[in-house]
C-alpha cells in the first residue's frame, strides 16, 4: 500500500521495524508511571521528555538527510503536534490517579476513536466487523473503570477518564498524520510532529516556571526516565514506526501495534506489581478484540494508491 510520496520498503524489515516500534512504545506506560514517583511536575517531566526526544530525531533526520523545513509552514502539522501534546498531557496526568495497565488500553481505544471520527466527519464506510468492534470496545471501556464489586472505582475513575480522552485526542492526530501522508513521507511528518509537540509543550511549561505553580524537584532516576523515553519510547519509536509504514498498511500497522498493549500490560503486573478487578480484565479483554477486529479490518482507511 503506498501513499503519496512515500518510499518502499521489503515487507518483512517493515514489519520488524513495526514490532520493534511496538514492544518499545510498550515499555513507556509503566516506564513513565514508575519516573512520576521521582518527578514533582508532571508536565515539566513531559516537556522534558519531548525536550531529549526533538534533539535526538532532528539529529537522526538531518544524517538520513529526510528533514522537511517546509513541512513546518502547513499548519496542519501544528494541528498535530497539539493534539499531541494534549493527549500526553493528559496521558501524564491521568497516570497520577490511575494505573499503567489500564492506561495502556483505555489509550489504544484510539483505533476505534479514528473509525468513529472517520465515520461521522469523513464519511468512511465501516463493516459490519468495524461496527461489532466500536460495539464491544465501548462495552470494553464501561468494565475497565469497575472495581472488583462491579461498580465504579472512586479512586482511579477521573483517571480513567482523563487517559480516555487522551485516546480520543490522539484519534484525530492519526487521522490529521493520515492527511500529511498525501505530501510528506511517515520519517518527515513524525519528525514534525514530535517538535511541533514538543514547542507546544513549552507554553504551560514556562507558565507553570514562571507562576511557581508545582514543585520542580527531579531526582536522578527521574532523569533515567526522562532520558529513556525521550531517546527510546519518543524518538526510536516513532522513527522505527515511520520506516515501517513504507512497507506495511496503516491497517497492518495498527493490528501489529496490539503488542504495545501486551507489553505495557506484563511489565505494569510484572514490575509494577499492579492488578485489576475481575471486570477491568474483561473489560480489557474486549478492549483488546475490538483494537483487533477495527484495525485488522482496515478502519478508517481509503482506497490505496497504487504504485506504478
Amino acid at each position: 500500500m503506498m501513499y503519496g510520496p512515500m518510499a518502499s520498503r521489503d515487507r518483512k524489515d517493515a514489519i520488524l521495524l513495526t514490532v520493534f516500534a511496538s514492544l518499545i512504545w510498550g515499555t513507556s506506560f509503566p516506564g513513565t508511571k514508575w519516573g512520576l514517583d521521582f518527578i514533582g511536575n508532571d508536565v515539566l517531566f513531559l516537556w522534558l521528555r519531548f525536550v531529549v526526544a526533538t534533539a535526538i530525531t532532528l539529529a537522526v533526520v538531518l544524517v538520513l538527510r529526510k528533514l522537511s523545513v517546509a513541512i513546518f509552514r502547513n499548519p496542519i502539522i501544528w494541528l498535530i503536534g497539539a493534539f499531541n501534546a494534549a493527549g500526553f498531557i493528559m496521558q501524564y496526568v491521568g497516570l497520577t490517579i490511575t494505573t499503567a495497565s489500564k492506561t495502556a488500553l483505555l489509550v489504544d481505544i484510539n483505533v476505534v476513536a479514528v473509525a468513529i471520527i472517520s465515520y461521522l466527519a469523513l464519511r468512511e464506510r465501516l463493516g459490519r466487523s468495524q461496527v461489532f468492534g466500536v460495539v464491544i470496545g465501548m462495552v470494553g471501556v464501561f468494565f475497565l473503570t469497575l472495581n472488583k464489586d462491579f461498580v465504579f472505582d472512586p479512586d482511579q475513575l477521573i483517571g480513567d477518564v482523563i487517559v480516555y480522552a487522551a485516546g480520543w485526542s490522539w484519534a484525530f492526530f492519526i487521522i490529521l498524520n493520515k492527511k500529511m501522508l498525501a505530501k510528506h513521507n511517515g520519517v518527515e511528518i513524525s519528525s514534525a510532529a514530535i517538535t511541533t509537540c514538543m514547542v507546544w509543550l513549552t507554553i504551560p511549561t514556562v507558565f507553570l516556571l514562571a507562576t511557581g505553580g508545582g514543585d520542580f524537584s527531579i531526582e536522578p532516576l527521574g532523569w533515567v526516565s526522562i532520558v529513556y523515553l525521550g531517546i527510546f519510547c519518543t524518538s526510536v519509536a516513532t522513527l522505527l514506526w515511520a520506516l515501517g509504514l513504507e512497507g506495511v498498511s496503516g491497517t497492518e500497522s495498527a493490528t501489529i501495534m496490539l503488542i504495545e498493549v501486551v507489553t505495557a500490560l506484563i511489565l505494569a503486573i510484572g514490575l509494577l506489581g499492579e492488578s485489576m478487578s475481575l471486570a477491568a480484565a474483561f473489560g480489557g479483554a474486549l478492549v483488546m478484540l475490538a483494537i483487533f477486529l477495527v484495525a485488522g479490518t482496515g478502519a478508517g482507511e481509503k482506497e490505496p494508491i497504487k504504485s506504478v
